[in-house]
């Protein structure tokens, strides 16, 4: 990379951190360009150019975001199957959670934008063959089924946390909810193919969090009463 380069990401990374900061006070709405220039100590057309507008730096701040999703994922610790799948889905679930303002103002985008359109469809690609990856290192274990097609198993995996993403955005689920609906989503579409002592396991870890759900309703249903 060249000196000139270099300070073109440095730049860009500093932008979008100053826009991660101001989405998570303000609002996507209330982000504008001027106080992004100020904050990332840079003029206003050198974001245009950079970018190209507001939309633009949230959809590569989006991008970023999902890069820092696969990156968690991929790192995660665990030996078998359900640990991997569990552990991946945690890290995402922290990513997401970390700020939740800004996060909310990244998954409307995600979703609306048509703009968006080819992003989504990348980082489902993506996100499913990582996931169709992990799966058939289950099968080569044992601990999957060996007739399931992986990749359909990912992408039923994929729609369910999109859907509870999309109900934790619209304030519909809380964030022990949002975490809870995301492990369990997933744990249910895996206990369809696997077997032996990775069931096993599926199941404890399903009872689990079937009880802390249980928990925290009585919980909250106390505090209204």
């Amino acid at each position: 990379m060249s000196l000139l380069e270099e300070h073109k990401a440095e730049r860009r990374g500093r932008i979008l951190a100053a826009a991660r900061e101001l989405i998570a006070e303000r609002g996507y709405d209330g982000l504008t360009m001027r106080d992004l220039a100020q904050a990332s100590r840079v003029s206003v057309p050198t974001l245009y150019n950079l970018f190209g507008g507001k939309q633009a730096i949230l959809l590569g701040e989006l991008e970023e975001t999902f890069e820092r999703v696969v990156a968690s994922t991929r790192n995660a610790p665990g030996g078998s199957a359900v640990e991997r799948a569990f552990a991946g889905c945690e890290a995402a679930n922290r990513e997401l959670l970390a700020e939740p303002g800004y996060s909310r103002a990244l998954v409307h985008l995600f979703l609306t934008s048509a703009e968006a359109r080819p992003l989504r469809r990348k980082n489902r690609d993506r996100y499913v063959a990582m996931m169709a990856e992990e799966l058939r290192c289950g099968q080569a274990t044992g601990d999957i089924v060996p007739w399931v097609d992986t990749t359909v198993v990912a992408t039923h995996i994929y729609a369910r946390y999109t859907q509870a993403m999309i109900e934790w955005a619209q304030g519909e689920l809380d964030a022990d909810e949002f975490r809870g609906a995301t492990l369990v989503g997933q744990g249910l579409i895996l206990l369809g193919v696997m077997h032996g002592r990775a069931r096993r396991e599926l199941e404890r870890r399903l009872r689990q969090l079937q009880n802390q759900a249980a928990s925290a309703r009585t919980g909250r249903a106390r505090k209204r009463g």
